[in-house]
């Protein structure tokens, strides 16, 4: 007997707080939600903040965040949704957002009251070495140097006022020309990049920057940096994932949830490692030296070396490299397994579930393997034993994001991508790394068919023919774009 379609809508915590932050308000979303054909609800009310929607004992209330429209103190968002949502049928599933626990901009939540728990990020500084060895920290990238400072710049459009600076114009490693001032012209050329300097920095130039000689910008030296000092476009404050303390309080604002509220089941979220940079602390060298049964003698570039090509940051694979991928993985795994006990346990009927983004070739660096333990990636950064970190098999269902404008293999290519860069293509990869093991629910952001309402039921009919159902990010688009009767319309005609 074939499994029955899930129609799953996500209700993004922030960005839909002016339409769920009232009880009036909840009822005629959760209607509309009901009337388009919807027969659950991702409700997130624990974002990457670490703030929550609801009454907590453990976890700050969102109303004591920067954000307008929850100011009422103790605002319930789970009790209103339930309410609306039970007599009509309609699942609800608590979102909690996991290892994100704060807000780098406004510098709030949960992980700036425990600074120890921030996820220890691996930096490599750019640094200039001369002929000679002498090495100085590259202060900033295309931007103006101030006192005492160094910049690399690798075009001339990021130039900005540069008077009263040294500059040394080096072509492919070499030393070609310096200047006491910034030059009325310069020329761009391929391997040319310059270097700008003020202050102590500027003699150090005239030192070392000779015409002719050798000065190497590409290398790097390694720093360690907590997340509260690392700039990133999310603003997310990341969270070490094996801290005991960090997995404990995730798994009490869960059990607190299920003890107070009928709902039929918890979703996690950033249930990561923030990017392939994290988490280089103390704790995972001796936690990762551990798993491997030995010293790491060099730290970290026997796991991997940041290092620049130009402008561009890439890695140089260590020794350790593919050992350190599996060891991550391993760890989200033992997360998954506690939270997946503690779900069950509360209730056998309680469904347990995630989201992650489909891209599976690319999402190891996220220290994820959201496959199946009986699915073997032949990748170059997998393992002999990588498969033995899969979770799929923890979970009631998988949402994975098949976030592409492009649905069909054919778009794809015809844009030079991969054919797996589409809703189709992401959706069949995505089938064989789960391997049967869980349902598994197409997911698409809806914001990438702006004006394009065709392409958009195209990719909804790819990933219910496809997969186990849909989940639409996000409840926003729905009201921006007024899509309500068209999805309640398609839905009826796709399943029925």
């Amino acid at each position: 007997m074939a499994r029955k379609k899930r129609k799953i809508l996500w209700y993004d915590l922030s960005a839909n707080r002016h339409h769920l932050n009232a009880k009036a308000k909840v009822e005629e979303i959760v209607g509309k939600t009901d009337k388009a054909n919807f027969d659950s609800i991702v409700l997130d009310v624990k974002n990457y903040t670490g703030f929550v929607a609801y009454p907590s004992d453990i976890a700050p209330h969102i109303s004591g965040s920067h954000y307008d429209g929850y100011e009422e103190e103790g605002y319930d968002l789970i009790a209103n949704v339930l309410e609306a949502a039970k007599p009509k049928g309609l699942e609800v599933h608590i979102n909690v957002n996991t290892f994100s626990e704060g807000n780098n901009l406004y510098k709030n939540g949960p992980a700036f009251e425990h600074p120890e728990w921030q996820t220890v990020y691996y930096q490599g500084i750019r640094v200039a070495k001369s002929a000679s060895g002498e090495i100085v920290d590259i202060d900033g990238i295309n931007q103006a140097p101030v006192e005492d400072s160094l910049s690399l710049f690798t075009n001339l459009d990021s130039l900005d006022d540069l008077k009263d600076t040294r500059v040394c114009v080096i072509d492919d490693g070499v030393v070609t020309d310096n200047y006491d001032d910034w030059p009325e012209e310069m020329e761009e050329k391929e391997g040319r990049v310059w270097l700008v300097a003020k202050g102590s920095k500027a003699d150090w130039l005239i030192s070392y920057g000779n015409a002719g000689e050798r000065l190497d910008v590409s290398g790097t030296r390694p720093a360690f940096k907590p997340a509260a000092e690392v700039e990133h476009e999310t603003h997310s404050t990341f969270v070490n994932p094996i801290r005991t303390d960090v997995q404990d309080y995730e798994l009490s604002i869960i059990k607190e949830i299920l003890t107070r509220y009928e709902v039929d089941g918890i979703v996690l979220d950033r249930a990561r490692y923030s990017d392939q940079f994290a988490d280089f602390s103390v704790l995972s060298k001796k936690t990762f030296e551990q798993f491997i049964g030995q010293t790491v003698e060099h730290w970290p570039q026997d796991v991997f070396e940041i290092y620049y090509d130009g402008s561009e940051r890439k890695i140089r694979k260590g020794v350790h490299y593919k050992k350190w991928v599996e060891w991550r993985a391993g760890n989200i795994q033992s997360y998954f397994k506690r939270v997946e006990k503690l779900v069950h346990e509360r209730g056998p009927e309680l469904n347990f579930s995630t989201y992650v983004g489909s891209w599976y070739p690319l999402y190891f660096s996220e220290g994820v393997n959201w496959g199946s333990v009986t699915y073997k990636p032949s990748f170059h950064w997998a393992s002999a034993d990588y498969h033995t970190t899969g979770y799929a098999e923890t979970l009631d269902f998988l949402m994975t994001g098949n976030y592409f404008p492009e649905v069909t293999r054919e778009e794809a290519l015809e844009i030079q991508n991969p054919d797996w860069h589409s809703v189709e293509g992401s959706a069949d990869m995505a089938l064989e790394a789960v391997n049967g093991a869980t349902p598994l629910i197409g997911s698409l952001f809806l914001k990438q068919y702006k004006g394009d309402p065709e392409q958009f039921r195209k990719a909804v009919e790819a990933v219910l023919s496809k997969t186990d159902g849909v989940m639409l990010f996000d409840l926003i688009y729905l009201e921006e774009y007024e899509w309500w009767a068209k999805v309640s319309e398609w839905f009826h005609d796709l399943v029925g």
